[in-house]
């Protein structure tokens, strides 16, 4: 999977958001000149109008280039597995030097270490099998939630009855997963998510990542649902819930945004783990975060189409009674307002958007099962 397509609404939205803003000012300067010396600026008016085109060019390449990247999902071919009760399940892709120490140290609390290997150009799958786990392999990298969907498929195939899934770099330590399994085999819950804030001080995370998160944790819980560390991707699973992400994940989306949608309705434990963080550069920090606020958005408008439409109708009409106003008061007073103008002309592209999203997700079957 190309940088651009994984990352199109990040790139092409956030460009196409900041040039409707940057249009919306423009606007905003050209209404006020106008009101001021009565005559229209020729040239900040072009320029508004090209800023409004490009923001509008930019937002529909955005969901037209994240769509078309959805791939269609080709189950790979599944090897015989032993029979297993429980599992670990590690999504890996070039984590040669890393993949071994987390399987070896995995295979302490389960019966069954499983690694999806997503197309690796190294080590990454020679170096797991020697470690102990059973691999597959995609023939090609095709995203983390391709990754999740095979190993579900797997653990399925092996008869586990509990599972659990962590990273393969080694950030999620091996030594919490019988906190995982614990909830799960009392019968507690049928879905365990890892909680790096349940105990203050035991995570370090640099402050600008703490910020994005919090707003971040905001959106998903507004879209899809509050939890207290909601894009953590260390997880327990029952049966049950593993049949159900089998029958109704959608790997085309953030994998643990989509995760927590496709089990809202099941009890959920909370598990207190820490994490360690490395350096990370502020850019990477920053498209990261921009790629996860639009995952959850998307997500939230591709399953529920009729809602977003709904929005979206309700935004074409706020904006025709603020265009019909700014005209009644420019007749009765030859004067324009500058804040009702500006977003009479840019809650449509915000609708339009809208409506496109939720076409282009409909329009778009399912990975098939």
């Amino acid at each position: 999977m190309s940088r651009v397509s994984k990352y199109a609404l990040a790139y092409l939205g956030t460009a196409g958001l900041a040039a409707l803003a940057v249009a919306g000012l423009l606007l905003l300067a050209l209404v006020d000149r106008y009101n001021e010396t009565r005559r229209v600026d020729v040239p900040l008016a072009a320029l508004t109008l090209a800023a409004y085109t490009m923001a509008q060019a930019l937002l529909a390449a955005a969901v037209a280039a994240y769509a078309a990247a959805r791939g269609s999902y080709e189950p790979p071919s599944i090897p015989e597995l032993p029979p297993a009760r429980t599992a670990a399940l590690i999504p890996a892709y070039r984590e040669e030097g890393r993949v071994g120490a987390v399987v070896s140290k995995a295979r302490r609390y389960v019966d069954l270490v499983i690694v999806v290997d997503d197309g690796s150009d190294d080590a990454t799958a020679r170096e797991a099998e020697v470690a102990g786990a059973v691999v597959v392999r995609h023939p090609r990298n095709m995203g983390k939630g391709f990754a999740v969907r095979t190993l579900v498929k797997a653990a399925l195939k092996a008869g586990a009855q509990y599972a659990v899934m962590l990273d393969a770099d080694g950030q999620h330590d091996p030594e919490d997963i019988p906190k995982f399994l614990e909830p799960l085999v009392k019968g507690q819950a049928d879905h365990a998510a890892a909680n790096r804030f349940a105990h203050a001080g035991t995570t370090r995370m640099p402050l600008l990542r703490k910020i994005g998160f919090k707003l971040l944790a905001i959106e998903h819980a507004l879209l899809v649902r509050p939890l207290p560390d909601p894009f953590n991707g260390y997880r327990g699973f029952t049966r049950r819930a593993l049949e159900l992400l089998d029958r109704s994940f959608d790997p085309s989306y953030g994998v643990e945004v989509e995760i927590n949608r496709a089990l809202r309705e099941l009890p959920t434990a909370h598990v207190p783990v820490k994490v360690e963080y490395g350096p990370e550069s502020k850019a990477s920090m920053l498209l990261q975060g921009l790629n996860l606020a639009w995952a959850i958005a998307w997500t939230w408008i591709a399953h529920n189409p009729l809602p977003a439409l709904l929005v979206a109708a309700c935004l074409y009409a706020a904006s025709a009674v603020l265009a019909a106003h700014v005209a009644a008061l420019f007749n009765a007073a030859r004067y324009i307002r500058l804040t009702y103008t500006a977003l009479a002309l840019t809650l449509p592209t915000l609708a339009s958007t809208l409506t496109a999203a939720a076409a282009a997700t409909s329009a778009t079957s399912k990975a098939p099962a």
